[in-house]
């Protein structure tokens, strides 16, 4: 009976090594983009906790500065389409480096952006979203100034004066922000039914790609995220929804282990 109990202990063993040696070549072969918020910046303590992690993990990391950062966002100048092209971009330099797949994750708009890239390319291996983050669809419904700013601006696109210049209203957390662009870009991130209205892209995550979200018990979108955009995208059986004690900048911090556990268990 010894023997037995210790023959199997060393299978187990030999499985679990075997399941590690696995996981760390996958890790190995993983490419992660992670994307700052609205108005925030590439190198907070989250995400660079998360690029540390996943780095020692053996993936290639990159951290960009997005269009929508700290002092861009207020005349931001391109189309979530646009946006694509630049993670595109950096997916192609993190394929030259090795990577074999690619993970598109973020926090807040970055999250949002992430969601809608997956759904425009449908060529990603994993979906991460930290506390995410811009609402056209809440926006547009519950303040009237925005409402007003989103029709101005989509009307005048539809009537081909999209490149006219155009100021329109926005939110962020809470606080208001003025945005001075094209009414065509205006309308393209604050359409409530467009690229960056997540749960109009969460219905279209295809099956086969993951996706984990991540939300805090303090954040403002707490009630709002599992229902409205995490079931709707979470198609895949490896999909998974985590809940941290933290507020909405704090999240992607908070569950920066889990995050780059998930990426490296991907199938």
């Amino acid at each position: 009976m010894t023997m037995t109990r210790h023959f199997w202990a060393r299978v187990a063993a030999g499985m679990a090594l075997a399941m590690a040696f696995v996981a760390s070549a996958a890790a190995q072969g993983t490419g992660l983009i992670y994307m700052h918020g609205k108005q925030g910046r590439a190198n907070t303590s989250g995400s660079g906790d998360i690029a540390s992690k996943a780095q020692s993990a053996g993936m290639k990391v990159m951290v960009p500065s997005m269009p929508w950062g700290s002092g861009d966002w207020e005349k931001i100048s391109v189309t979530p389409e646009q946006v694509f092209a630049i993670i595109d971009g950096y997916a192609n330099q993190l394929r030259a480096q090795g990577a074999q797949r690619i993970v598109i994750a973020g926090q807040s708009l970055g999250a949002n952006m992430a969601l809608s890239y997956a759904v425009a390319r449908q060529n990603v291996a994993g979906v991460v979203m930290a506390a995410p983050g811009h609402s056209p669809f809440g926006s547009y419904s519950r303040n009237p100034s925005i409402k007003s700013s989103i029709e101005q601006a989509c009307q005048l696109a539809k009537a081909g004066q999209g490149n006219q210049s155009f100021t329109g209203l926005d939110e962020n957390q809470g606080n208001s922000v003025r945005i001075s662009t094209t009414a065509a870009v205006y309308c393209a991130w604050m359409n409530p039914r467009g690229l960056a209205s997540m749960p109009v892209q969460a219905k279209e995550l295809p099956a086969n790609i993951p996706v984990m979200v991540v939300i805090g018990t303090g954040d403002p979108s707490f009630g709002f995220t599992e229902n409205n955009i995490y079931k709707p995208a979470a198609k895949n059986p490896y999909s998974k929804y985590v809940v941290v004690d933290a507020d909405h900048r704090n999240t992607d911090h908070a569950a920066s282990q889990r995050i780059v556990e998930w990426i490296k268990g991907l199938p």
